[in-house]
């Protein structure tokens, strides 16, 4: 999809004014030949393709990303732009995470930036401008491409699997439920929690490590998971943060197509989409793929909404816990009743879903020692099991570890939290007559190994306690 119609009337302002020189030279970079080539190069920025099988353009796309990779591998070490250390930028096999945002406000940001100077190494290396990055859209094509498990292909890595097939985090019912939340940051956390994360360990092998940009499917499943954002910001319509914390939030550790070093704020990156690349459009969950184009009136209009953002936060207005600090077994499913007040029930039980939000907070210390499995949230379903199907009433979601604790990873702790939307759960049950005022509400945590069994069925993870709470629905801006 072109996310704009653009013609050689446009005022340039519109791209320009409180944009300013610098950070229009960070989004159109080599290819500004000074501003008077501005609009044509906007209108003309590279398209990021859906992976898929049949299609020509795609198949030049992946022609160009195997060039590029190995032509980055065939640079030393020493070399900014070189594999490993655009790889290491991320994290390492050995030595876990290193500057990447997980868990944080910045999950989105932070990769969106680490994705366009990547792209832009990519276009430097081959001499191709046009290039961009295709996406791994693994709710439409859960299978990887094949050229990615062609081992005479510079996109061959070794993997534990080449699909996403049947998990439930790729299902469409997952992501309306996550596509349905106007709030920036917990959307943010949902689709870092539930799909991201679990594409990571399902794919395994060095992707379910610090050390998971080794694997060329890492830099197309982050072109979808920035396409998730791209697509519930422009297509949805829901507004950023316009926090200032959060967009003058900067980095200074990526670098140019030439190897030198930039630093790019928060605030720049939520316009990288509409000035430096676009998306072509296809279906996530029930939303498909938009065919129309924008006209230039439509085109300001959504620059100027994106520049401006929203007052949005994480607002919690009333708080019940769950669980307290606990040491779980993977093997054993862990299910906790709430210790409330009938009022307090009554009042998560009764919440308006068109004003309020539920959801479960599920915190831990610090990541798991192994990561091959993902948790299942049930409520009031004591006898929950691995085997539970996730059609049944009382489930709610999922999540999933990235990656594993390291002890030496001490300036990188990722003590993770995630959060499950237990409002539609909530509503089913009440509709069912499975829940009242007087039902007590009990969570169930179930780990389900992705390959059948445990790599290590004694491994405990470190809970650092379970909260329901309650968040104001966001209403989106007109």
């Amino acid at each position: 999809m072109d996310y704009v119609r653009l013609n050689a009337t446009v005022d340039r302002r519109v791209f320009i004014r409180g944009l300013g020189a610098l950070s229009l030279g960070l989004l159109l970079g080599p290819f500004l030949g000074g501003c008077e080539g501005c609009l044509e190069t906007i209108k003309n920025r590279p398209i990021r393709r859906r992976l898929r099988t049949g299609s020509t353009e795609v198949d030049a796309d992946l022609a160009t990303y195997s060039q590029a990779v190995s032509l980055m591998k065939a640079l030393p070490a020493s070399d900014p732009r070189s594999w490993t250390h655009q790889a290491g930028i991320h994290g390492t096999v050995a030595g876990g995470f290193n500057l990447c945002q997980h868990g944080t406000d910045h999950f989105f940001s932070w990769h969106r930036a680490y994705l366009f100077y990547f792209e832009r190494i990519c276009q430097q290396l081959t001499g191709n401008n046009d290039f961009g990055l295709p996406y791994w859209n693994w709710n439409q094509n859960p299978d990887i491409n094949p050229v990615f498990v062609n081992a005479a292909s510079a996109l061959f890595h070794a993997r534990n699997n080449t699909s996403v097939a049947g998990f439930s985090a790729f299902a469409t019912s997952t992501l309306d439920t996550i596509f349905s939340d106007h709030n920036f940051f917990t959307f943010s956390s949902q689709v870092e929690g539930t799909p991201h994360n679990t594409a990571h360990i399902i794919v395994g092998g060095d992707m379910a490590s610090g050390g998971s940009a080794l694997d060329p499917v890492f830099w197309t499943h982050h072109g979808m998971i920035d396409y998730c954002w791209a697509k519930w910001n422009i297509d949805f319509e829901n507004d950023n943060t316009n926090d200032a914390v959060w967009n003058q939030t900067s980095w200074d550790h990526f670098v140019d197509q030439d190897g030198n070093p930039v630093t790019v704020t928060a605030g720049v990156t939520t316009l990288m989409p509409l000035l430096s690349y676009q998306y072509e459009s296809s279906a996530i969950g029930s939303a498909a793929a938009s065919l129309a184009a924008r006209s230039k009136a439509d085109f300001k209009k959504l620059e100027a909404r994106i520049k401006k953002a929203a007052d949005i936060k994480f607002v919690v207005t009333h708080r019940v816990r769950i669980a307290e600090k606990a040491r779980i077994s993977i093997a054993q499913p862990f299910s906790q009743e709430a210790k409330a007040s009938p009022g307090e029930f009554s009042r998560l039980i009764n919440s308006d879903a068109a004003t309020e939000s539920i959801f479960a907070s599920i915190a831990y210390a610090q990541l798991p020692a192994t990561s091959d499995f993902y948790v299942r949230v049930f409520l009031n379903l004591p006898t929950a099991t691995a085997d539970t199907s996730t059609d049944d009433a009382h489930y709610a979601g999922s999540f999933a570890f990235f990656g594993t604790h390291i002890e030496s990873d001490t300036g990188h702790p990722h003590g993770p939290t995630f959060l499950v939307n237990l409002t539609p759960t909530l509503q089913k049950l009440k509709r069912n007559q499975a829940l009242d005022d007087s039902s007590p509400l009990t969570v169930q945590l179930v780990a389900v190994p992705v390959m059948g069994q445990f790599e290590k069925r004694d491994t405990q993870i470190l809970l650092e306690g379970i909260d329901l709470i309650v968040t104001p629905v966001i209403i989106k801006s007109k």
